[in-house]
């Protein structure tokens, strides 16, 4: 079969390669359009259509609704597979391939319809999650699926851990309901239970020290590596890593306090302690938070704000 695969991130990298392996060709890689990044804002592909042209994959980078219906005029896409692409599809292009669009989401529908499922499954302190392949329709995510696959988050998960195990797997799955598709009626979604999960935001990575240290922790695992955790010293901002809860012996008194150690920076939440081992302050390379601490001259009564 000839199949589209729509994605602008790296996380579709194991279902594109499972098509490769496959009997199925792959007719071109529908991306986001190249734009502006860092400081000199300099014009760039994304990561994936660097890795798709690293292996001479055909790209499309629509910048709209017309760019894409002439893409897949031209490219003759039988069935369009969407992973993390990020953009709702337009009614009148659903119907367009023979076998319309497919997409795997990582969440066990209808929970978690949206942009961010695996952070907003770690925030909310969820201990199971899973992926879902289903027929886009004119929703959000609301469309009949094809297969569900459930799974337990570890204590260790994060973002990052999660999404790798959801794809990997997913990947598997995404095969098995190509081979079938035509053949099998999809199942609409149950009508109760929905939950939403939006984009997530830089301002959602602030760490409120008055937050119980399972919720800190919950929201290091979920946003550390994207968009960053962080917060503010003498009104500077620092990122935050390597996050655990310490029994070590302290001083620390209110929420804020923090007080140097061994291991690297101690923090006091509204019910225990948190350990920082690395640090990056604003306009430095990342250090360990004890190296940190000795330069900025910690002294009692120090805190994050």
């Amino acid at each position: 079969m000839q199949l589209s695969v729509a994605s602008s991130s790296l996380v579709s990298v194991p279902v594109i390669e499972a098509l490769m392996a496959s009997e199925h060709s792959i007719v071109s890689i529908i991306t986001n359009p190249d734009k502006e990044k860092g400081r000199g804002q300099k014009v760039e592909a994304n990561e994936l259509a660097q890795w798709a042209e690293e292996r001479n994959l055909p790209i499309a980078k629509p910048a709209d609704t017309s760019e894409l219906n002439r893409h897949l005029l031209t490219a003759q896409p039988q069935l369009i597979v969407t992973v993390a692409y990020g953009k709702l599809i337009p009614i009148e292009l659903l119907h367009g391939p023979r076998f319309g669009w497919i997409n795997l989401h990582f969440s066990l529908l209808p929970k978690w319809r949206g942009a961010a499922p695996v952070q907003w499954a770690l925030l909310n302190g969820d201990t199971t999650t899973g992926f879902t392949i289903f027929k886009l329709d004119k929703g959000m995510d609301t469309g009949p699926f094809y297969a569900m696959q459930e799974f337990d988050i570890a204590r260790e998960d994060t973002t990052e851990t999660l999404l790798h195990k959801l794809s990997v797997e997913g990947a598997k799955s995404v095969l098995e309901v190509i081979s079938t598709i035509g053949k099998t009626r999809s199942t609409p979604q149950p009508l109760t239970g929905a939950t939403l999960a939006p984009k997530i935001s830089k301002e959602m990575g602030k760490i409120s020290w008055e937050s119980s240290t399972d919720q800190i922790l919950r929201q290091a695992r979920a946003l550390q590596e994207r968009p960053g955790i962080w917060t503010t010293f003498l009104g500077e901002r620092i990122a935050l890593f390597g996050l655990s809860e310490s029994l070590a012996p302290n001083s620390l008194r209110s929420a804020g306090e923090i007080e140097a150690c061994g291991e690297g920076l101690l923090v006091r939440t509204s019910d225990s302690v948190c350990l920082i081992k690395e640090v990056v302050p604003a306009g430095k390379k990342r250090m360990n938070s004890a190296d940190f601490a000795r330069g900025a001259r910690i002294e009692a009564g120090s805190r994050f704000e």
